[in-house]
């Protein structure tokens, strides 16, 4: 026994000395501008504690044992109600307590893990798997290739798609993962999803991945977010951090601290001299840094809000050949045909924007609302340019051009009317998902004829996003401070809350008047002489004359469907004329939901009634006035149905305009 015991006393001596190199200190620091209370737990082993407050600029230590795997995670706007109850309005623990013993409910929150001297080595990863509330930044004591400073630096709680926002008041503060937001399969990769292959990235994760590289915010994502560093590493893991440090932090940097005074003068004097070499710099370069400034201050909301690739104005200028080929001019802008710079050569569409002094506020909208539709309706974006006043977003080119060029330049022949049929039903389509499927939800506030476009199949595409507004699921009723859209296509209530409040039936009300355009421009020599002398906005009763008198011939003019042409083109006609006719009803709730419009379409004649007449015979043409004489818009010169029927009997032919914008 007594031969034992010094072995006995070896052992237990290198146990104690490998546990005690093997532990780390994780020192938690607060540099936001308000206080935070971590939250520490534990699935095995313990700290010292389960949770505390940090005030700004305050920190604190933490012996983390071997063997300890958990996370850290910090609260915020925390309080004591009456009854003495603490809570959070982020990342609550629900214990009533400052601390958190006991279970844990995983919150919106940013985390970050903690396993240490595991199989030899400590590791950690930063998760916005559930969501996010505080930029975080985790320095290691020691840097190699697998262990240097990491974190989430951007605030996302601003670039946060508005549907998984978290708001405290009107003040975004967390922003939720979309799998908490909506809990659907695709987005949390369960059941048929639970595979790489089934579940994809949604767009929220990839936009996470861009602004956060190094986080862990989807199930299956290729990018090494977990970092192994040496065990007995040391950390600190930092709230609103200000920038992540080139050198990391080092628990041994008191060792040079004698050497590091010794070199205090003559640092103190190189330090002076580059100060006077930075002044004279700024003196000289005042105004490219300026203007460097203004063109990136947008750069990190515009990051986050969009997923796209961003193209330099020197590249954009070699796509165009220095802008040689002009297809199409508007308010907002040109649009000129190129090509991309890469292998396939594509043939693009790119559209440079008028200069602005703005901020670029309707432009992020626009790359915003567009990027986040997939659909075959929807133009599909392959990128943007964005340099200051510089401004242009690329997109698929279009063959065929606008849906009003389109129109105009076949009028002079026999246009088959399955053509107009299948564009109004893939028009339909396009919105259906704008209002339903897209998230979050996108009114488009802007459709009419010159933002259809058609490829080389005649497949329509909805574009120009500029006036699009996205908006919650459960927004019904949205807010304008100012009317937009292009007169004659513009819904009643969107200018005049008389009429109710605007909402994606006003989406409804443009996509009928551009059905019965489609109408109108067909039946171009129908003699409209005894209206002539009535306000260009009066409804043209001869449709509803025609409907009555069951004379479906009529609507389409006698130069193109006679008696002895097929009935199913008649029935084409009358179909397209009804569901215009309910789109454009006076009051939002008449008009059916585009879900409705595009079974109104694909079914049956026989299921339709001829709805109420509109009422048209208000005073409009004030309004539009007023409009008018407020606010100048891209498209004023455009005339809809409404303005041709009026016109006098020597111009028969539609006025359309160009624009593609």
């Amino acid at each position: 026994m007594a031969e034992s015991l010094p072995v006995i006393f070896l052992l237990a001596s290198h146990l104690f000395v490998s546990g005690v190199l093997s532990m780390s200190i994780l020192t938690i620091e607060n540099k936001c501008n308000h206080t935070v209370w971590p939250v520490i737990y534990s699935w095995q082993s313990q700290l010292s504690t389960t949770g505390f407050a940090l005030r700004k600029g305050e920190a604190r230590a933490l012996q983390a044992p071997s063997s300890w795997f958990g996370l850290i995670s910090g609260r915020t706007l925390c309080s004591n109600d009456s009854k003495g109850n603490f809570s959070c309005v982020t990342g609550d623990c629900e214990s009533s307590n400052i601390e958190c013993p006991g279970s844990y409910s995983w919150s919106k929150v940013t985390y970050v893990y903690f396993r240490i001297d595991y199989g030899g080595s400590n590791s950690h990863t930063i998760s916005l798997e559930y969501g996010y509330n505080l930029p975080v930044l985790v320095v290691p004591s020691r840097s190699s290739q697998t262990c240097f400073s990491s974190g989430c630096m951007v605030d996302l709680s601003k670039t946060c798609p508005d549907d998984l926002k978290v708001f405290d008041g009107a003040e975004p503060i967390a922003c939720s993962s979309a799998c908490r937001g909506s809990a659907t399969p695709e987005n949390c990769c369960t059941g048929y999803f639970k595979s790489k292959q089934n579940c994809k990235p949604t767009m929220y994760s990839q936009s996470f991945e861009r602004v956060c590289p190094y986080a862990y915010s989807y199930p299956y994502s290729d990018n090494n977010s977990t970092f192994t560093c040496t065990n007995s590493t040391n950390y600190v893991i930092t709230f609103c951090p200000s920038s992540i440090p080139s050198i990391p932090r080092s628990s041994t940097a008191g060792g040079k601290h004698n050497s590091l005074w010794k070199l205090k003068p003559i640092l103190g004097g190189l330090a002076a001299l580059a100060v006077l070499i930075i002044i004279v710099a700024i003196a000289l370069m005042v105004r490219a840094k300026n203007a460097r400034r203004k063109s990136y201050s947008n750069d990190e909301n515009i990051e986050a809000a969009v997923m796209l690739r961003r193209y330099s104005y020197e590249n954009v200028k070699k796509m165009t050949n220095s802008f040689a080929h002009v297809i199409g001019k508007g308010g907002f802008g040109t649009v000129y045909k190129g090509k991309l710079l890469d292998a396939s050569g594509r043939d693009i569409a790119l559209k440079i924007l008028n200069e602005s002094k703005g901020n670029g506020e309707d432009f992020i909208n626009e790359l915003a609302s567009m990027s986040r539709a997939s659909h075959v309706n929807i133009v599909s974006l392959f990128g943007f340019c964005y340099e200051g006043s510089k401004r242009a977003i690329i997109y698929e080119f279009m063959p065929n051009g606008s849906l009003d060029n389109f129109i105009s330049e076949n009028m002079s022949t026999k246009m088959d009317w399955k053509t107009l049929y299948n564009i109004a039903v893939g028009v339909a389509r396009g919105l259906e998902y704008l209002h339903n499927s897209c998230v979050p939800k996108i009114v488009h506030f802007d459709i009419k004829p010159q933002n259809i476009l058609m490829d080389g199949d005649l497949c329509p595409k909805i574009s120009d996003f500029g006036l699009a507004k996205l908006c919650n699921n459960k927004e019904s009723i949205i807010s304008l401070l100012d009317a937009r859209g292009t007169i004659g296509y513009i819904a009643p209530e969107v200018f005049s809350k008389n009429f109710g409040g605007a909402s994606h039936k006003s989406d409804v009300y443009s996509y009928g008047m551009v059905v019965l355009d489609m109408i109108g421009a067909k039946n171009k020599k129908r003699d409209e002489t005894s209206r002539s002398n009535k306000s260009s906005m009066n409804f043209p009763d001869w449709i509803y004359e025609d409907l009555e008198r069951k004379e479906t011939i009529r609507l389409v003019g006698d130069d193109h469907i006679t008696e002895e042409e097929e009935e199913e083109e008649e029935k084409i006609v009358k179909k397209m004329t009804l569901v215009g006719l309910w789109c454009i009803q006076t009051n939002p709730s008449d008009r059916p939901p585009m879900r409705k419009v595009v079974e109104m379409l694909e079914g049956s004649l026989e299921a339709l009634q001829v709805p109420p007449k509109p009422l048209f015979d208000l005073p409009l043409v004030t309004a539009w006035d007023i409009i008018k004489d407020s606010q100048e818009t891209s498209t004023l010169s455009t005339q809809s149905l409404l303005e041709r029927k009026t016109l006098p009997t020597d111009q028969d032919t539609v006025i359309v305009s160009k624009e593609m914008v």
